[in-house]
């Protein structure tokens, strides 16, 4: 059966995309994905189709290919169990209609560059969200978070300053390029701070 294919690619870098998803790429005839994701494998000289919030559309070609017994990869950033796209194809497609290829997550990346487990993390994404952040932290004993161009560290620095500007805070930008950069710190010490678009958000419990 001709499966749709939906491929983490892991937080970026080349090297840490698992081969069974070079495999699954070599394959496909069509790659469907956003312009980053798809310019990692702009060498293999596939077919492409980005999508830039044209969803819907995406899905109904997605349907018309599939009919015609394409070979159809969807290349979704991290792994696909986290905020990707997994959750709006299924909408569309049945169980049987889909294959999904694991990747390596953001927070799984960030998490072993600090040496440490996730184990009691809220993990979240803030991408077109309009969220009160405190009520994750609440819940947990330190949250990891997503952003996007409006929901950056300064604006969540903003939004839980009062309450929350003792407990530590870390920012991992570009991570697993060669500009990775982890910055940590107390909340209140990132306020007005600048970070890079491509960046994820840990906050917990500072501990002397």
């Amino acid at each position: 059966m001709n499966r749709i294919k939906i491929v983490g690619i892991g937080p970026g870098h080349k090297d840490y995309i698992l081969p069974i998803a070079y495999k699954t790429i070599e394959e496909a005839d069509l790659l469907i994905g956003g312009s980053r994701n798809l310019e990692v494998f702009q060498d293999y000289k596939k077919e492409t189709l980005c999508y830039e919030g044209n969803l819907k559309e995406i899905v109904e070609t997605m349907a018309i290919q599939k009919e015609n017994n394409k070979k159809i990869v969807v290349l979704v950033s991290g792994d696909t169990g986290f905020y990707s796209l997994l959750d709006y194809i299924k909408n569309f497609f049945s169980d049987e209609d889909i294959e999904v290829i694991p990747g390596i997550s953001s927070f799984q990346y960030l998490f072993s560059r600090l040496k440490r487990s996730y184990k009691g993390y809220g993990l979240y994404s803030l991408h077109g969200r309009d969220i009160q952040v405190d009520a994750y932290i609440e819940k947990h004993q330190g949250v990891f978070l997503l952003t996007d161009e409006k929901n950056t560290p300064s604006s969540i620095v903003t939004s839980i300053m009062d309450a929350y500007g003792h407990w530590k805070m870390i920012v991992g930008e570009n991570l697993s390029y060669e500009n990775e950069k982890i910055t940590q710190g107390k909340v209140k010490d990132f306020r007005k701070k600048e970070f890079s678009k491509l960046c994820v958000v840990v906050i917990e419990k500072y501990v002397e």
